[in-house]
């Protein structure tokens, strides 16, 4: 072995002696090779074997092949050979395995110095065998491919190619792949994209000569010929139609509403934005913001399928009211956008607006009941209330909630004073929920009477003053707490207060009962009873020294269970009245399946009932049902002598007015208290 050799190389020539390979070597501006073995102790004992003689003793294709090979190494085309030749003519059983490289290039890129290894084989079939083997997985591919030369031309072609394109071979090979696909990367030349270490996938389209163009995705590998060195590409095709269908499909999920099938809230904002940039000088557009009235209440009774029907039918009557190129859209919820194109016409939104109005209201009958809903509409238009998609939506929006406001079933035109309200409530409601947070509310009490003017008990009410906006009204802040999730809060709150003055009467000797607004949502909370029973305890009070008020609203969240909730209220001890009875959707029905403790009277029965018989009559019958169910009734707006005694006649056992008394501070109704005595 050769000696003064490190471990490594050692091991090297160890495992070239075992693979009976051989070396080469080679150097400018020699025309002869050095080759031997690792057992060779010196260069005079290497086998030098000239190139020119080498070239007379091979037959001619094998000469050709290998001079082109030398061509290309020599043009700085390539510096890799891995090369099977025959280099005898006269014995066509042997030949050599040649593999090697460049190892030095001068300025000019000409080869200085190449060396490599080589070995001489009895027999190629096995090489031969492994081409037959890829020329066979080439042609039995399932992906359509085929070989094309440097500058795209078809050289072969398997048969998913040719099933794919529809053509036979024969017009195909030779011709350039631009002619069958177009993809970017074509325009470039198959070496720059093959010398992209990673396999790179790139789309492109499939043009078949009467069909629609086949989506395609096309990887490119490149491989040398033995015989001629020449560097061929293998382009594999794969058709991805269904890919790029599912990705259709999941644009368009992302773009449309999937029960309504309208345009989405991104796809509304796109198109308005982009309709805006298109608007002529001169020519307006109109945004209406659309919210349906009493849907939630359809949506828990009925149920939320019966919900998605209702919206289903509410679409198609948004579509059939407007024009086919305005933009119907959904917002989410039940809240739809509707876009439309005005020109010069100012007051076309108002009549669209107002035909949808009354489409939307027409009765309809789902699942077996008859429905009817209304809707608010806010107006919005471009550009003389905004110029861009969001700003318009906003103001849309605002104008729609004024629309709310009045009462429903309404159409508002937003206007720049609306803007301040809505910034006025924006401001009140950050002062609310912290004068809420830091029990900042004060509250007074207005009390009860019997027929003898005597007090029987007292209503908490709550009242808020402000440094900003002065004294605001419950009728305002109220429902800002309700629908600003504060219900609860404010609620908490007031129970508290209650609990706390009916102990502070009980403490005087007037145990008497205090009683507290709660919200339908109030109710619903499921922490109401613990919240009632632990004030209870705070203030060392009994549950019957607390009277719960709830209004017919609370029937409208759902069919039972409000009624469950207030089953186990009473069951606790508290009382419960219905406050307002008759104001709204009072039914006779909630007192049969609900037997309240009191029903309190709404004070609407006092406006012009001393001379409105009807009225007396009918107020007379409600007191005498209560009677018969055990209930107590409570007259409220009691604000004449005339209206107290008128009542008394009419069997009215309660009353509560400004006639009687007014809200006031808890301790001057403990001075009127001590006054009584």
């Amino acid at each position: 072995m050769v000696g003064n050799l490190d471990t490594h190389q050692q091991w090297a020539l160890e495992a070239m002696a075992a693979a009976q390979t051989s070396y080469w070597r080679w150097a400018a501006p020699e025309r002869s090779f050095l080759c031997g073995t690792v057992t060779e102790r010196s260069d005079s004992d290497l086998l030098r074997l000239d190139w020119w003689t080498l070239l007379k003793t091979m037959p001619s294709a094998e000469r050709r092949r290998l001079i082109m090979i030398w061509r290309r190494i020599n043009d700085g085309q390539q510096d890799r050979v891995d090369v099977l030749i025959q280099p005898d003519a006269t014995k066509p059983s042997i030949w050599w395995r040649i593999r090697g490289a460049i190892t030095l290039r001068d300025g000019r890129a000409s080869p200085l110095a190449a060396t490599g290894t080589w070995e001489v084989l009895d027999d190629p079939r096995d090489q031969r065998t492994h081409g037959s083997v890829r020329a066979h997985a080439f042609a039995a591919s399932r992906d359509s491919m085929l070989v094309v030369d440097d500058r795209w031309r078809i050289l072969e072609t398997n048969d998913a190619f040719t099933e794919l394109g529809g053509l036979p071979p024969s017009a195909i090979l030779g011709r350039a792949l631009q002619q069958y696909i177009d993809a970017d990367v074509l325009r470039s030349d198959p070496a720059t994209v093959a010398r992209n270490d990673r396999i790179q996938h790139y789309e492109g389209l499939f043009h078949v000569e009467g069909a629609a163009p086949v989506p395609v995705e096309l990887t490119l590998s490149h491989f040398t010929l033995d015989e001629t060195g020449e560097t061929h590409y293998i382009a594999a095709l794969r058709d991805i139609s269904a890919r790029k269908r599912s990705e259709r499909e999941l644009e368009h999920l992302a773009r449309i509403d999937t029960l309504t099938q309208l345009p989405n809230r991104a796809t509304l904002q796109q198109t308005l934005n982009g309709r805006l940039l298109r608007l002529l000088p001169g020519h307006g557009l109109a945004v209406l913001f659309i919210d349906l009235d009493g849907f939630k209440h359809i949506n828990d009774s009925l149920g939320h399928q019966s919900g998605d029907i209702l919206l289903k039918i509410i679409v198609k009557r948004l579509r059939a009211t407007v024009r086919s190129k305005d933009l119907v859209a959904r917002w989410g919820g039940d809240e739809f956008v509707v876009v439309i194109e005005v020109g010069n016409d100012t007051e076309l939104a108002d009549r669209i607006a107002q035909r949808l109005l009354e489409a939307l209201s027409h009765p309809m009958v789902i699942g077996g009941h008859q429905i009817s809903v209304t809707a608010s509409i806010g107006i919005v238009h471009a550009p003389q209330n905004g110029r861009d998609g969001e700003t318009l939506l906003k103001h849309a929006d605002v104008a729609m909630y004024a629309a709310k406001n009045r009462g429903k079933n309404a159409i508002v035109v937003y206007h720049e004073q609306l803007k301040h309200h809505s910034l006025e409530q924006m401001s009140m409601l950050a002062h609310l929920r912290e004068a809420i947070a830091k029990d900042a509310l004060d509250f007074v009490v207005q009390p009860k009477f019997d027929g003898n003017n005597r007090m029987i008990g007292a209503e908490l009410l709550a009242r808020w003053m402000t440094e900003d906006h002065g004294e605001v009204p419950p009728a305002v802040f109220v429902p800002l707490t309700e629908n600003n999730g504060m219900a609860s809060a404010l609620g908490n709150l007031a129970i508290d207060r209650a609990a706390q003055y009916a102990a502070r009467l009980a403490a005087t000797g007037n145990p008497l009962p205090v009683s507290v607004n709660i919200s339908a949502l109030h109710v619903m909370d499921d922490k109401l009873a613990n919240t009632l029973r632990s004030a209870c305890q705070r203030h060392h009070i009994t549950a019957d020294q607390i009277e719960l008020e709830v209004t017919e609203s609370v029937f409208l969240e759902d069919t039972r269970l409000p009624e469950a909730r207030i089953k186990h209220l009473r069951s606790q001890g508290f009382r419960v009245a219905m406050d307002d009875f008759g104001a709204g959707y009072s039914s006779l029905g909630y007192l049969k399946r609900l037997p309240f403790d009191t029903i309190k009277i709404d004070r609407s029965f006092m406006h012009g009932l001393e001379a409105d018989r009807r009225s007396r009559d009918l107020l007379a019958g409600i007191v005498e049902l209560c009677n018969l169910l055990g209930m107590e009734t409570v007259a409220e707006g009691v604000e004449t002598e005339e209206q107290w005694q008128l009542l008394q006649t009419l069997g009215v056992k309660q009353y509560q007015g400004f006639y009687l008394g007014r809200p006031m501070p808890v301790e001057q109704l403990l001075e009127r208290l001590k006054g009584e005595l």
